[in-house]
């Protein structure tokens, strides 16, 4: 089993002046230093992958604002925001003006959630609305990508160190398609498997997706993905983790014109949280849009069968 990593060390160092929240400066010995990093993703299949080229499919790439939420052990969380590193795997942060006491405790979580006053027991998930902008791109799974620390607090020599541990899978298909405009994928169950929306307890002793919203479909927009030939490349889903051991599901696609094709799937395994698993698919059923899915935008639902 080969360890891959689509978030490779995020090292950063921060100079911040007094936090205003500090009655006596002195009285605590201040962090100075600052680093990230997170988890290998676990590759659950046997396709060679590399861990150091966005080619690969496996790098993740800060883009400009992406930020990470940091909670103290008391008190409202502050958020840091990428200031520079935008298209590479090391970024510097923007913390304000905050200082960190080395005497507390710390939690971090990645994506910030744009609420000052988030409850650090509640954080919302949320799976819909992913868009895949192309063949070859990874860039689109970094807002699904959600992801915590456990309680961090200073180490010798004044540095603060958060490791990021993903709460979510990855599930690849691997799709072979012929030349035109793709649009849509969806990977279809025969029960409410898939979690649309839910939330995490940041302070949890081991913090999971708790689904509040549940499908049996889990879907991604290809962004009209155009084909000149016939091309075979992966789709990448952010999903909560899910068990489809010996379950037989539908991998549907669907082209510009409205056409829809299927492709059937048993997994031997499950996609616990933090990894990856894919889906070989290159021989398709067609059948009229009536007969596959109903309701795309809505998560959707296998209303027929096509032979």
């Amino acid at each position: 089993m080969k360890r891959i990593g689509l978030l490779l060390l995020l090292s950063v160092t921060l100079s911040f002046l007094t936090a205003c929240e500090h009655t006596d400066p002195t009285s605590e010995s201040l962090v100075n230093k600052l680093t990230f990093s997170a988890d290998d993703f676990i590759l659950l299949d046997d396709t060679p992958q590399t861990k150091t080229s966005i080619v690969d499919n496996t790098t993740f790439i800060w883009t400009q604002n992406d930020t990470v939420g940091i909670y103290p052990n008391t008190g409202s969380q502050v958020f840091f925001e990428m200031t520079s590193g935008a298209g590479a795997g090391n970024a510097e942060f923007d913390g304000g003006g905050w200082a960190f006491k080395a005497s507390s405790v710390y939690y971090s979580y990645y994506p910030f959630i744009g609420d000052i006053y988030l409850d650090r027991n509640h954080i919302p998930v949320v799976f819909t609305g992913q868009k895949q902008p192309s063949t070859a791109s990874t860039a689109h799974i970094g807002p699904y990508d959600y992801m915590y620390t456990d309680p961090t607090s200073s180490v010798e020599g004044g540095d603060l160190h958060f490791t990021y541990h993903h709460l979510c899978c990855i599930i690849r298909p691997n799709v072979t398609l012929p030349a035109g405009t793709w649009t849509k994928l969806a990977v279809t169950a025969p029960s409410k498997v898939f979690a649309l929306e839910g939330y995490y307890d940041l302070m949890a002793e081991l913090p999971v997706i708790i689904p509040t919203k549940t499908s049996s479909q889990i879907q991604i927009d290809m962004d009209n993905i155009v084909l000149t030939e016939e091309t075979t490349f992966r789709i990448f889903i952010m999903s909560a983790p899910v068990s489809l051991k010996d379950v037989e599901i539908t991998v549907s696609v669907r082209n510009s014109q409205g056409q829809e094709y299927q492709c059937k799937k048993t997994p031997t395994r499950n996609y616990p949280a933090g990894s990856i698993g894919g889906l070989t698919c290159n021989t398709w059923t067609e059948a009229p849009m009536s007969l596959i899915i109903d309701d795309w935008e809505d998560g959707g639902t296998i209303s027929g069968t096509a032979e």
